[in-house]
């Protein structure tokens, strides 16, 4: 070990854990957006969001949903968007394109479960390649206000930048998988995650057996300055919340 290595983790082991942070307080937001009713979040945008199967990691971590959710990248014309209800449950909220000469079919759809005591939004996604399979995620998200720069201030001697564009933003935090055509209950109730038992293509195959147990994941994260669009307080279906 080098001297500045021993150094190091010197100061490190006798540094002092941090404070406990109290949780900030949910902040309800108009935006004329939501995971639960139209108009919706466009689905091609929690899809940027999602990582390939070939990659690893966090890529994109934050979208600003101010100016995507309309804009020409993420354009979904009317035709491409479905949504589907389902008694009990929030609607699924798909965006598919057909197959055409030398392209396969694409879609990615969400379906949102709800958002802990602390302000993290959980939402159940899915996306097919054209195949087969169709592969399932649980998404794990806040929304928060940013700030963006406007207009640069000039002055004699050039001028001044200042981030003051508010904006509505979409923060990844991260995804566990589900897995292929995976189908089962999910609920989410103060901090715990409840996945129940995979009743679907799947459900009984020997090499799946881990997707026969249910369980219960706590989420311990605490946002530091959590939004809910209004009308996605209380999940669908659920008015105990």
């Amino acid at each position: 070990m080098t001297a500045f290595s021993a150094a190091l983790f010197a100061v490190l082991a006798s540094a002092a854990p941090a404070p406990v942070q109290p949780a900030a307080p949910v902040r309800t937001i108009e935006t004329g957006y939501s995971f639960t009713r139209a108009p919706f979040v466009n689905p091609r945008i929690l899809q940027e969001m999602d990582t390939w199967m070939s990659d690893t990691g966090d890529l994109v971590v934050a979208i600003n949903l101010t100016d995507a959710n309309y804009s020409n990248r993420f354009s979904a014309g009317s035709s491409e968007i479905e949504v589907r209800e389902s008694d009990g449950r929030c609607p699924f909220v798909q965006w598919s394109r057909r197959p055409r000469r030398n392209a396969s079919g694409e879609s990615f759809g969400y379906r949102y479960l709800g958002m802990t005591d602390p302000g993290v939004q959980v939402l159940r996604t899915a996306s097919g390649g054209g195949g087969s399979g169709t592969f399932g995620n649980l998404l794990f998200l806040t929304v928060e206000f940013g700030r963006g720069i406007g207009r640069v201030e000039e002055t004699d001697a050039g001028g001044v930048v200042r981030a003051v564009r508010e904006r509505v933003v979409l923060r990844r935090l991260g995804t566990i998988a589900t897995g292929d055509r995976w189908a089962g209950e999910l609920r989410v109730r103060g901090n715990d995650l409840f996945i129940g038992r995979d009743e679907g293509w799947f459900a009984d195959h020997p090499d799946y057996a881990d997707r026969r147990a249910e369980r219960t994941l706590t989420v311990d994260i605490q946002p530091s300055a959590p939004l809910v669009f209004a009308g996605d307080e209380v999940p669908c279906g659920d008015p105990s919340r």
